[in-house]
């Protein structure tokens, strides 16, 4: 009995409704670390963020809208991935993701903005801010961090770096 009490408590959860995927939304840029470590912020160094990264991110070759197309089919091919409404207040473009665990489908939130550079030597130049985070838990074992270096990995195969290490520069 007590398996199955257990087993309707994590489909419960698991389930998480929109309203609550919305509140815990938080705009990259802006976002106050949590007290909990299962969180990643990437951002570059030309950004200002509140809360200090955990990974760097490239300077792209591109414009933001577009960097955000080339991120989007990265994500999107990515297994229990669904693309959410931001649910904070972009000053840019802005896509917000959530992502579910392979055998409960606890979710996490991915919430990303894209920043305009401007042109340089190289024409339009554009970065990210992404936040990921648990949405359930206290710790999340790396996975967040490590969704951010296999996203930035995967956009930086795709997409011309024009300035910036990118992880964990």
């Amino acid at each position: 009995m007590r398996w199955v009490a257990i087993l309707t408590l994590l489909t419960v959860l698991a389930g998480c409704s929109g309203e609550k995927l919305a509140s815990v939304q938080t705009g990259p840029v802006s976002v106050t670390a949590p007290a909990s470590p299962n969180w990643a912020l990437g951002a570059p160094r030309e950004v200002e963020t509140v809360t200090t990264p955990t990974h760097g991110v490239p300077i792209y070759a591109t414009g933001p809208e577009n960097l955000l197309e080339y991120l989007d089919a990265i994500v999107l091919n990515e297994a229990r991935v669904a693309s959410i409404k931001p649910a904070w207040s972009p000053v840019g473009p802005a896509r917000a993701y959530v992502q579910r665990s392979p055998t409960f489908g606890f979710p996490d939130v991915v919430s990303v903005e894209a920043i305009d550079l401007g042109a340089g030597d190289a024409g339009q130049r554009a970065s990210l801010v992404i936040f990921s985070r648990a949405v359930y838990g206290y710790a999340d074992l790396g996975v967040n961090r490590a969704r951010i270096e296999r996203w930035l990995s995967l956009l930086s195969d795709t997409v011309p770096i024009v300035a910036g290490r990118g992880l964990g520069g």
